[in-house]
């Protein structure tokens, strides 16, 4: 199959995965909170433990960059870029969330040589304004994404020395599934997953380092885990007990985290 062939074929196959993980309107409609809601705090950076995968590869990187430039997409409150400021000069932070780059702003205050730059909005908005930077970045965000080749491609163009993108190994949801199961007897898809990135980034000639590590980390206490678990599961606070109880008993599904490491020729 020609490579044009493959790419959309792909393209299509991912934009209508994602759509499968929409939640149903009945559910929505009946829902008392947003699934989609979330605490801004729940995203800053962790500065006291051990640097994970992604941030090793982001450091490396750097190392060889000339400038220390960064840009991350879907930085969020700053969570992957933040614990190494001490490698970065310079970073541009990009999200839809203004709240989430507010906590970045201040977060990073705890790094005063580094310089800080924060734009809210989408990135495919945003990019025609986006210079050069030694190392792009993006964490989490690639499933919110239907336009796969459209997102890695302009990731690519503004890259000198190479791309970290950091992804779970099934759609974020994913860990959730049995859980839907249990409490709406609906059964949710499995697919896409980092395979099709890949394969992705293959078409478009990059054969990223494959790096595969656990879950994702983040700042949540076990009260808040049951929160944020009802709401992406849109049930009522009278469930928390019974969601307590299928979280204690394993009924978690295990997601693990994959970094995506481009190195570009040339570099």
């Amino acid at each position: 199959m020609p490579d044009n062939a493959v790419r959309d074929a792909l393209a299509r196959r991912w934009s209508r995965q994602l759509q499968d993980w929409a939640i149903p309107q009945e559910i929505l409609a009946k829902t008392p909170e947003s699934p989609w809601s979330f605490d801004p705090n729940g995203f800053r950076p962790l500065r006291d433990v051990p640097l994970n995968q992604t941030q090793l590869a982001l450091v490396e990187l750097l190392d060889r960059s000339p400038h220390r430039s960064v840009l991350d997409v879907g930085a969020g409150a700053g969570a992957a870029v933040l614990p190494i400021g001490s490698s970065i000069r310079s970073l541009l932070a990009l999200d839809q969330n203004a709240e989430m780059l507010e906590v970045l702003a201040l977060e990073s205050e705890a790094s005063p040589e580094l310089l800080v730059e924060t734009r809210v909005g989408d990135f495919f908005d945003l990019e025609p304004e986006l210079g050069r930077f030694d190392v792009v970045t993006s964490q989490n965000v690639i499933y919110n994404i239907s336009n796969l080749f459209g997102f890695l491609e302009g990731l690519l163009a503004h890259a000198e020395v190479g791309v970290v993108l950091e992804l779970t190994l099934h759609h974020p949801h994913y860990g959730l599934n049995l859980l839907w199961e249990e409490f709406h007897q609906l059964e949710r898809p499995t697919d896409p997953s980092a395979t099709d990135v890949i394969e992705a980034l293959t078409v478009l000639g990059v054969s990223p380092k494959v790096v595969i590590g656990p879950g994702l980390r983040r700042s949540m206490d076990p009260a808040q885990q049951i929160i944020s678990t009802r709401r992406r599961l849109c049930l009522a606070p009278t469930e928390d007990r019974a969601i307590q109880a299928a979280i204690q008993a394993g009924r978690m599904l295990v997601n693990p985290t994959v970094t995506l490491i481009c190195e570009l020729a040339g570099a």
